[in-house]
């Protein structure tokens, strides 16, 4: 829990020189806050990069990780974001017996943008998700399968660059606090991902 309230907090202190910015959005130099058509502020935008798992429950506990947002900012700074992640599918193998995991998520939140010098900016994202997650247990010929749904929070942070007024590239870090189980049939029990991505996004 404490990674994700490290990166929340970043992400807040992210949001602070926006908030700032906001009140002064005329005297902004940064291409995507130069729009005073309130429809020019959505955005959709794509990550790709690995999940690491932060549990000693898993011996391969990394995977894929995909992410699609949309989302809208006031001003080109600050505003509401929708999307859906997919965590990858770790696995725990011992003798005859495997485990796999696969988490998914839609999420829902608030995101940032900030340029901070000529076309180099900083984003923070953090927000609730609701999670589906598929346990597939095999041992032997003996094959089980489970789906649970629970909820969750995340928080995310990133660096890029403005390659036009409208497309921009970047690196990020995301964590996201995942439950799995239900205490009946699954047992119940909750883990940091960290994922680690570049992305590219588009404002129309």
């Amino acid at each position: 829990m404490n990674k994700l309230a490290l990166s929340a907090a970043v992400a807040a202190l992210a949001l602070s020189p926006v908030l700032s910015q906001a009140a002064h959005a005329d005297d902004t130099t940064a291409p995507t806050s130069t729009s005073n058509n309130w429809q020019d502020n959505f955005f959709v935008a794509g990550q790709l990069g690995q999940t690491q798992y932060r549990t000693d429950s898993l011996s391969h506990d990394n995977g894929v990780f995909q992410n699609v947002r949309f989302g809208w900012r006031w001003n080109g700074l600050v505003g509401p974001e929708i999307g859906y992640v997919y965590l990858g599918r770790p696995k725990d193998a011992a003798n005859d017996a495997q485990l796999s995991v696969k988490p998914r998520a839609a999420t829902v939140g608030v995101n940032a943008k900030y340029n901070f010098y000529q076309n180099w900016f900083v984003t923070g994202h953090a927000g609730y998700m609701r999670s589906q997650t598929y346990l597939t247990a095999i041992s032997g010929d003996t094959s089980s399968r489970a789906k649970t749904t629970n909820n969750g929070l995340y928080a995310g942070l990133g660096v890029g660059y403005d390659v036009t007024n409208n497309f921009s590239v970047g690196v990020n870090y995301d964590n996201y606090r995942v439950q799995v189980g239900n205490n009946t049939s699954v047992a119940h029990d909750r883990t940091n991902v960290a994922a680690y991505s570049a992305s590219a996004e588009y404002r129309f």
